[in-house]
């Protein structure tokens, strides 16, 4: 059993030792330093050196393999992948000055659409040079250079490379989503009808962006020259293009999945009123 003497004081704690959160007088306060993060090795996550990993890098703006950005060392397209290895059949032109092209290595009439063409479209996510400028100059080459014939049987391959692109929080990789489905209406006659069974995939992540319209007031947009429009404008482009090639039966696929759609085919409610 333990005895305490009458006399002895009771050492207190210093509140402030555990209430002050920071260091130092108001005027200058001094943050206070945060323990380094904790791998835990969950599968399904990867750690990044900056401990965040790179989807969140990605949400931010960076890309997730970006010199410099959290998740360098991790890239997570095929399409980075196989140009790294030297298995895709293009390289950069540095012909001009001043500006990269791309060159094909082989011709494209030889080339295996089934195999390339969904590995240039999950490059779309791509937000780093050249891979940006690979990826979607070669889209466009191949659906553009290629017959409609061999493009079609394609299309179903297409699909979760486009929905990636189509859910990216980038509004640029967004756009260029859209021109990919674009350039398919317009360079391969009936896909426009085969992309209908698709729909349920490819237009629930841009059904939100129909009023992604850029609201300036009475200010003059001296960039209106340089690019297409607002993101939502280029949705709604897109979409009438969708239902203009996609059959009798496309417009109401369009309106289930995008409720504010009207269509540009058909007169409207407010003009059939008396």
């Amino acid at each position: 059993m333990v005895s305490f003497e009458a006399n002895e004081p009771t050492e207190r704690p210093d509140p402030t030792h555990y209430l002050r959160k920071r260091e130092g007088s108001p005027g200058g306060l001094k943050q206070a330093q945060r323990p380094a993060a904790v791998k835990t090795g969950s599968p399904g996550r990867r750690a990044s050196p900056g401990g965040g990993s790179g989807l969140i890098a990605a949400a931010r703006g960076a890309s997730p393999g970006s010199p410099g950005s959290p998740g360098a060392a991790q890239r997570s397209t095929t399409f980075w992948k196989m140009y790294q290895r030297g298995a895709l059949p293009v390289r950069v032109d540095q012909d001009r000055p001043g500006r990269n092209g791309l060159k094909w290595t082989a011709d494209l009439a030889s080339i295996d659409l089934h195999y390339y063409l969904p590995i240039f479209v999950d490059g779309l996510l791509e937000t780093q040079e050249p891979f940006r400028m690979l990826a979607r100059s070669g889209v466009q080459e191949l659906i553009a250079g290629c017959a409609a014939a061999r493009v079609l049987p394609v299309i179903p391959q297409l699909i979760m490379g486009l929905r990636a692109a189509l859910r990216s929080p980038l509004a640029e990789v967004v756009q260029a989503g859209l021109h990919t489905i674009d350039l398919l209406v317009e360079r391969c006659e009936g896909a426009g009808q085969a992309l209908v069974p698709y729909y349920r995939q490819l237009l629930p992540p841009i059904a939100h962006r129909v009023d992604d319209n850029l609201n300036i007031g009475d200010a003059i947009d001296y960039g209106q020259r340089t690019h297409a429009g607002s993101l939502g404008d280029v949705v709604l482009a897109t979409l009438r293009r969708l239902e203009h090639s996609g059959g009798p039966d496309a417009y109401l696929h369009i309106k289930y999945h995008v409720a504010t759609y009207e269509s540009c085919m058909r007169p409207s409610r407010v003009a059939r009123k008396p």
